[in-house]
């Protein structure tokens, strides 16, 4: 059910000045009373764009006081659209998001962060300037509590534009600084729905999956330098929960299914798209610590051969597969050297 009823407030934008929406921000919320307001506030304040947005709010079933809160700022600021939907994930909630919304481009927060008060403006201004690309992507930062860091492996010096999706995948992966993080992007939405992307509902590592279906869909990009988001990793959230036995079985039913669309594409990036695969399922088994019992049986070490393009790859595949626990030992002390 949509809550559409909003009365005025001294800072939403008076109705005729409400024009169609450039951007629809799409928030998926769940369980997050004491996240959400700064989210939404730092959506509210973007420079030289409140006019131009719409923020669509997509309550997942809160158990909480999110719902609510959702309903309270929907009827207070004009730009706040409200869903409520039975728990699905956050995928379910960006794809009820997606089908809802009026924007020409859609931009995906999530309800724990916030973002640079210029991100509409620097993207819409880009958009202006190369005009009718298919995706946006931009840099953002990382915190832990205790430090923040660049959301890019290498972060960029000045902004560069691709023609399409796949020449862009190849590089990335090459250079292994490919960002699948959604809350990234921003996506044409004609794109998007011309193209029927949508998110899997129900997996997680939704973001790795749909990122790379989508480049290979994807025309003209523009990656920009600046760090427009900020991400803030929770105790509680997903990525940080002590068992991972469903991030597990996710990411390398992912991964298995990335390497299936490689057999398709031409044999350079089919070569690096493998290679990311491995990649990621080496990385998995390191955090995941997979010589533990109850992981063990998730890991199918088959998947490891056929896949390495580097060097480095090739070494870590060869550990792995003599010995689990050697590997976790080895990257820790590679670490610690690298530190």
């Amino acid at each position: 059910m949509e809550k559409t009823d909003k009365s005025s407030h001294t800072e939403s934008i008076p109705m005729d000045q409400i024009k169609k929406p450039f951007f629809s921000i799409i928030v998926p919320v769940y369980n997050v009373e004491e996240y959400l307001e700064k989210c939404v506030h730092s959506l509210l304040r973007q420079e030289n764009a409140a006019d131009i947005l719409e923020i669509i709010l997509v309550d997942d079933g809160s158990t909480d006081q999110s719902g609510a809160l959702c309903d309270r700022m929907a009827e207070e600021f004009l730009q706040v659209r409200t869903f409520h939907q039975e728990n699905g994930g956050p995928s379910s909630a960006r794809n009820l998001g997606i089908q809802n919304s009026n924007g020409e481009y859609i931009i995906f927060v999530d309800s724990d962060d916030h973002v640079d008060k210029n991100m509409c403006s620097r993207v819409h201004d880009t958009i202006r300037k190369y005009g009718n690309v298919d995706a946006v992507c931009f840099d953002g930062t990382e915190y832990n509590g205790s430090e923040r860091t660049s959301m890019r492996r290498v972060p960029l010096k000045e902004e560069r534009c691709a023609e399409n999706g796949k020449e862009y995948l190849k590089e990335h992966y090459k250079d292994r600084n490919l960002n699948v993080e959604v809350c990234l992007w921003a996506y044409r939405k004609g794109f998007l729905m011309g193209q029927n992307l949508r998110f899997i509902e129900g997996r997680l590592h939704e973001d790795v999956e749909f990122t790379s279906r989508m480049l290979l869909l994807c025309g003209r990009i523009v990656e920009l330098p600046d760090s427009l988001y900020h991400y803030i990793v929770r105790e509680n959230s997903i990525s940080t929960q002590k068992n991972k036995e469903k991030n597990i079985r996710d990411l390398f039913l992912t991964l298995k299914e990335q390497c299936e669309m490689a057999e398709h594409q031409p044999s350079e990036l089919k070569r690096w798209m493998k290679d990311a695969a491995l990649n990621r399922y080496l990385n998995m088994v390191y955090y995941a610590r997979m010589y533990e019992p109850r992981y063990r049986k998730l890991l199918d070490k088959r998947f490891l051969f056929g896949k390495a393009a580097t060097n480095w790859n090739r070494f870590r595949v060869l550990i792995c597969f003599m010995n689990v626990r050697l590997y976790c030992w080895i990257n820790d002390c590679y670490k610690k050297v690298k530190s």
